[in-house]
């Protein structure tokens, strides 16, 4: 590949801490929702380079190392994701669809993997579907689609207002007295993790637990309710409060989990609702 055919996304300096590590493991800087996988197809098709030249999956970090992402090819709707996703609710102004986990809801730059939101023009033709909000790599549950740019717009001012309500399920280790509110803001500067201060948030940014079911193996099924999410919010938030989401990679524990168990079950807004369940509990 020649180097002026590659559009740079990113760029990272190594640090004194990354020393040793990886490259297909430091790259999780640059692409925190990216699987091992994924990481390894991009340096070998070239898209990472280490002080200028391609490198190998391997390679060891040095402090002082200059790590860059370039974009992957241009991509289309993946016949193999299209199959999965499907449509839970369509209306005149908003529709929902069903994300599994495993696939990211959004377009990635630098990523060769597919997205759902390049699969919203097959799914909603002549509707200018727009991509209203985001789930982690690993969680499954609703993505809102709003069709067009006022509904968006609308939908923005509906969070902002705090008349949003969305309704996750989460299976957790640890079972909780009773229900709880975390309140603690979030600084997600991190690409990676994201971290739970101890200053309080806007209400908006709260999360509010709810005890569903608890079970003989010392773990427990969560309803947790947000109105307007920051990154990793839920999943920083209960690990905070003793009580990590199963199979959560970052957060939790090594408990050999098939999967996370979080999941994105119901959202309502003025003049739409919608309800997906999880199919786990």
């Amino acid at each position: 590949m020649e180097d002026e055919k590659l559009n740079e996304i990113d760029r990272l300096i190594a640090q004194d801490c990354d020393e040793g590590m990886r490259v297909d493991k430091f790259l999780l800087k640059l692409l925190p929702d990216s699987g091992l996988r994924e990481r390894r197809r991009l340096i070998e098709n070239g898209f990472v380079q280490v002080n200028g030249r391609n490198c190998r999956s391997g390679l060891k970090i040095f402090p002082g190392a200059e790590v860059v992402l370039f974009a992957g090819e241009e991509r289309s709707c993946f016949v193999e994701i299209l199959s999965r996703i499907n449509v839970v609710k369509q209306g005149d102004g908003f529709g929902t669809v069903y994300k599994p986990e495993g696939i990211h809801s959004a377009a990635v730059a630098g990523s060769l993997e597919p997205s759902v939101e390049e699969c919203l023009d097959k799914i909603f033709p002549k509707h200018d579907p727009i991509l209203a909000n985001r789930l982690d790599f690993l969680t499954s549950g609703m993505l809102l689609i709003a069709f067009g740019v006022e509904r968006e717009n609308e939908f923005r001012a509906y969070e902002d207002s705090g008349t949003v309500d969305k309704i996750y399920h989460a299976r957790v280790h640890g079972i909780p007295a009773e229900d709880f509110i975390v309140k603690n803001r979030l600084d997600t500067a991190e690409r990676k993790r994201t971290k739970v201060l101890n200053e309080q948030a806007d209400p908006e940014r709260w999360s509010y637990a709810k005890l569903l079911e608890s079970f003989a193996d010392g773990t427990a099924l969560l309803e947790v309710r947000i109105a307007k999410g920051a990154r990793h919010q839920i999943r920083a938030h209960l690990a905070h409060m003793g009580f990590p989401i199963i199979g959560d990679p970052i957060y939790g524990k090594e408990d050999g989990a098939e999967r996370m168990f979080l999941h994105h079950q119901r959202i309502k807004l003025p003049g739409f609702e919608a309800v997906c369940e999880t199919g786990w509990v």
